[in-house]
């Protein structure tokens, strides 16, 4: 077969067609990346260090979650990436002298590290329960100008590249997931349950937000992107985090609302993807159904988010983006069993295309570099179709036999 551009390659899989290889996304949207968690924790910087990188692009660590963007592009090709990420030009959150940070602009969220990691708390509408208070609150200025160069930015990437541009505006993390960033998870689930009225309330003020800085946004790249990212985490590691009847009450007119505004600005053939956390098997036929074009994370070791469940039950219907496990196989296993668990990973989901290969989140800090560079290179050698068949047992049978938790010190 022809060798494809990354651009063709992309959109051959994400129209359940067999391109030239399974296209790679590596940090090419979000919670496909890898985490710089300083001090002890620069995997990102061992990464470079491993693969005698010269002068690597410095290590730019995002606002919170400690996901690393700008990754130097010589890893990326390394790593055979066909995705290229776009964003708005945020105000970023202050920094305080006892290493706190407030985000202003982001609705006032809080961010402090906890662990390895740089997170919300002290949340600022925790006490907040009137709609009084939601129209006292010091909200972001939708005039705010936030796409300063991008349209540029955008364009240079369509015309001189030939990868797979996707566009991210981290405010399409509200009204779910932003609102458990700035009142608190456990507010955030009590809320729609105690105080539906207040919820909707809130919650459409958000929406309200999320639509008018995506029309900024999309409205000067949207010309130029093939794919524009929303994300929420919808489940947890043993089921959704709320029942399917709340999913369609209180989230689900949300999102499709959201997608409907972002579609009014991409190209028709332009994919809408979702980045979301955990066990979603049972939201899936109604993500679909509201425009969810590629469903990334497809977290393995989920209940009931097994490759060749979702693939036989849903393969053809929606794109698959990333499964390779960074819970267990990617920073416990040796080499030679991350690569076989590739192969099964491809085996599984890459028949008659309907797959992205890529990490079913960020990789953690505690992954070891030699792992990280096995499973891509495991990628891009055995994606090339046709596809081998599988052999043996299934991926994550696979990993549970490894037993990988003994290993652990």
């Amino acid at each position: 077969m022809k060798e494809m551009t990354s651009r063709e390659r992309v959109y051959t899989a994400s129209t359940f067609a067999e391109p030239d290889r399974v296209p790679i996304n590596f940090g090419g949207s979000e919670g496909t990346g890898i985490l710089e968690c300083p001090p002890h924790g620069r995997v990102c910087s061992e990464l470079y260090q491993y693969l005698e990188l010269k002068n690597p692009k410095p290590v730019k660590i995002g606002a919170w979650a400690n996901e690393v963007w700008g990754l130097d592009d010589r890893l990326k090709q390394r790593f055979c990436c066909d995705t290229q990420p776009v964003f708005p030009r945020l105000p970023p959150p202050v920094t305080h002298d006892d290493g706190t940070k407030t985000w202003p602009f982001f609705c006032g969220m809080r961010i402090k590290r906890a662990g390895y990691y740089d997170d919300a708390f002290d949340f600022p509408m925790a006490e907040m329960t009137t709609g009084e208070e939601i129209e006292a609150y010091p909200w972001p200025d939708v005039n705010t100008n936030i796409t300063e160069g991008v349209a540029e930015y955008a364009r240079a990437l369509h015309e001189k590249t030939d990868k797979f541009i996707v566009g991210i505006n981290f405010f399409d993390m509200f009204p779910f997931n932003g609102y458990a960033y700035v009142s608190g998870m456990e507010k955030w689930l009590t809320d729609f349950k105690i105080r539906p009225a207040f919820y909707h309330r809130l919650a459409g003020k958000f929406l309200e937000l999320a639509l008018a800085f995506d029309r900024q946004f999309y409205e000067v790249v949207g010309p130029y992107v093939d794919g524009a990212q929303i994300f929420d985490d919808l489940g947890t590691q043993q089921g959704p985090l709320m029942s399917l009847a709340d999913f369609r009450e209180f989230y689900r007119p949300y999102m499709a609302e959201i997608i409907k505004n972002i579609r009014q600005f991409i190209r028709p053939e332009a994919k809408i993807i979702l980045h979301s956390c955990g066990s979603v098997h049972a939201f899936i036929p109604d993500l679909i159904e509201i425009g969810v074009d590629i469903l990334h994370g497809v977290q393995p070791l989920a209940r009931q988010m097994e490759p060749e469940r979702l693939k036989k039950e849903f393969g053809g219907q929606i794109t698959f983006m990333g499964g390779l496990d960074i819970q267990k196989l990617l920073p416990l296993a040796t080499e030679e069993e991350i690569k076989e668990g590739v192969k099964k990973l491809i085996a599984i989901y890459g028949p008659g295309g309907g797959y992205i290969f890529a990490s079913a989140h960020n990789i953690e800090p505690d992954t070891p570099p030699r792992n990280i560079v096995a499973a891509f290179d495991a990628a891009c050698e055995h994606g090339r179709y046709p596809l081998p068949e599988l052999r043996g047992e299934g991926y994550v049978d696979f990993i549970t036999g490894l037993k990988l938790d003994s290993r652990h010190p």
